[in-house]
């Protein structure tokens, strides 16, 4: 997801002195509902900022009425003359702290637009709409006169877009934390407005609210001053699209953040819940309970930690193409080789696996910073997890799964494919599966193997791999030029691969292929060369219409690690460049792209190769 201003900290969630319809029955912020920089309530700084804002958007909006006052003259005009009813339009909102106040707007609509006792939203192309009012609307000249809110206090110029009493009651219902975007003011214009079409169906509100909670978490003057001045230039009547990328605010939603708000991938736009359907009509009626019209499993949240979906909807919802998602609504795959540092393939001459016992253990610290990184970036990731490290510590294995990330396996001892026979292979292939089962009860279904060591001279293992029940394989490196691993003449896409025991799915590591040269995405490479060299091999491998992997190890965000005696100078270099560099790029990856695992990247990219999962099959190697 691309976010361009992380210099804010994190505004603390305000939960005092509630009033109005939040009194009573008030749902409970849901701990999984986190920002780019952590939970909201984590930094005080950030409520001095908005202290301080609130005061300023008043200043603000008393000497912004001055130059206004004419031109919402002239519309008010307009308005009484090109239709019966009144100029202005005053309608009941809910404000910071659940306070209701009255809105003031050009009125756009005719005045018998919403009938006694039914709430409903604008549609594209609304016949309730004046034609004087879709002028109004296309240039949102229509919300000029809310400066008199913002002058008096109930508003600020960027924020939430406040909604109806009505409408908000349902919300809070539908949408898990829902009541914490009233932590601040509501705004004349904000990151999700400028960012999204108005609200049509459940499913669009659920992607502003991701955007208004990124707002709340990351307010900062700079980042108000864009988002003002890319209202001014829609004004104008420069597009929407054009306007973020002059301001640098065009945001993209990833998978993790949609399935921890609840969005309903699979279903109907005519099926999403809006106030219009008949069972959300008694919400206007005072006392009574508003009944969402589809009871559906998104009433009741269901936080990434045990989201497990197995696919989603090949193509973009339609509203989320453009300004949202990118031009591919596919992420990448992200992953991990759970190992320590004493376990990789460059230091087996100097540790014997023997001796591994008695080395200072950092798997686990370092696997933890990891999950915390991804968990503030809502991103969920594939990790293959050596068998050894899953018999020692079953309750990590616990945690990678519980946080919703895909459980695979990366072999037991860590040794490379090629240097083991067949039945040393499947040994060791089915000690890492019972280990891993037995630390998190998952059957895992993709392997990786240590250092990619599937090469034209291990083709074997794909046959073992088959009938121990794998469908996926991450182990062939389409490159060349690399000491242990590599084939450069294999397929660089997801693809099928046909043995004498079945298929398996490839899901080969990505690559820059250069002349001459190959720069993987991720691992030594992504520490040792600038950090705009792995963004750029990132959006090669994106302009092939593939999507990429990106693979890293715990052990690379750990630079106070114990160093290995006796290990040569390329080796030293290879392990140790770059490893006080690691955790900053990667919290900016996880910023600047989208990544889900694995198996959702395969379903979404090429759900043709996907084959219902079957027991392994029984065999003598």
């Amino acid at each position: 997801m691309s976010f361009n201003f992380t210099d804010a900290p994190c505004m603390p969630e305000s939960d005092s002195n509630d009033s109005g319809i939040f009194r009573k029955d008030r749902p409970q912020a849901n701990p999984h509902l986190q920002t780019r920089r952590g939970t909201i309530g984590e930094h005080s700084m950030q409520t001095r900022y908005i202290a301080i804002k609130s005061v300023f958007d008043q200043i603000v909006g008393i000497v912004l009425l001055v130059p206004a006052a004419p031109i919402i003259a002239v519309f008010w005009c307009l308005v009484r003359i090109t239709s019966a009813g009144p100029g202005f339009y005053l309608q009941t909102r809910v404000g910071q702290h659940g306070q209701l106040f009255k809105i003031v707007k050009l009125r756009t609509m005719r005045c018998d637009a919403e009938r006694p006792g039914k709430v409903q939203w604008c549609v594209k192309g609304d016949p309730r709409i004046t034609p004087i009012g879709s002028i109004l609307r296309k240039l949102h000249i229509d919300e000029l006169p809310q400066l008199w809110n913002v002058a008096c206090g109930e508003m600020s110029l960027v924020g939430p877009r406040p909604e109806r009493p009505e409408i908000t009651k349902s919300l809070e219902r539908l949408i898990p934390g829902y009541q914490l975007r009233h932590a601040v003011k509501p705004g004349v214009t904000g990151l999700s407005q400028v960012n999204l079409e108005p609200d049509t169906n459940i499913n669009i509100t659920r992607c502003k609210q991701i955007l208004d909670l990124r707002y709340i978490a990351c307010a900062n003057p700079w980042l108000d001053a864009r988002m003002l001045f890319a209202t001014m230039l829609r004004m104008i009547g420069i597009r929407g699209e054009r306007a973020m990328r002059l301001t640098r605010l065009k945001q993209t939603i990833s998978e993790g953040e949609l399935a921890a708000i609840g969005y309903q991938f699979d279903t109907p736009e005519d099926q999403l819940w809006n106030p219009s359907h008949d069972q959300s009509q008694t919400a206007s009626t005072p006392g009574t309970d508003v009944q969402p019209a589809v009871a559906t499993t998104s009433l009741a949240f269901r936080p990434p930690a045990i989201e497990r979906r197995p696919s989603f909807s090949v193509a973009p919802p339609k509203h989320l193409s453009g300004s949202v998602f990118t031009s591919s609504s596919i992420p990448n795959a992200f992953t991990v080789d759970v190992e320590d540092y004493y376990q990789v393939s460059a230091f087996e001459n100097r540790v014997s696996r023997k001796q591994w016992d008695k080395y200072e253990s950092r798997v686990e610290g370092n696997t933890d910073r990891l999950l915390k990184l991804l968990d503030q970036h809502s991103v969920q990731g594939t990790f293959f997890i050596l068998g050894w490290v899953a018999e020692r510590y079953p309750e990590l294995v616990q945690r990678i799964h519980h946080a919703g990330h895909e459980v695979a396996s990366h072999g037991y001892w860590h040794q490379l494919v090629y240097d083991q026979s067949p039945e040393d292979f499947a040994t060791d292939l089915s000690d890492s599966v019972d280990a891993i089962y037995n630390a998190c009860g998952v059957e895992v279904s993709a392997y990786r193997a240590p250092s990619f060591s599937i090469t034209s001279r291990s083709l074997w293992a794909l046959d073992i791999l088959v009938q121990k029940g794998f469908t996926v394989d991450s182990s062939i490196f389409p490159i060349k030029g690399h000491d242990r691993y590599g084939m450069p003449g294999a397929k660089r896409e997801i693809h099928r691969l046909e043995t004498e025991t079945g298929s398996i799915i490839e899901f080969p590591p990505s690559a820059w292929h250069l002349p001459g040269l190959n720069i993987p995405i991720g691992g030594g490479y992504f520490r040792i060369f600038p950090y705009s060299v792995s963004r750029r091999a990132m959006k090669q491998v994106r302009k092939t219409e593939h999507p990429a992997m990106f693979y890293i190890h715990p052990w690379e965000i750990d630079p106070k690690q114990p160093t290995i005696a006796g290990a040569g100078l390329k080796t030293r270099m290879r392990h140790y460049t770059g490893l006080h560099n690691t955790h900053a790029r990667l919290d900016r990856m996880l910023r600047e792209s989208s990544f889900t695992t694995m198996a959702r990247v395969i379903q979404r990219s090429a759900p043709q190769l996907v084959l219902p999962s079957r027991a392994p099959v029984e065999t003598t190697v």
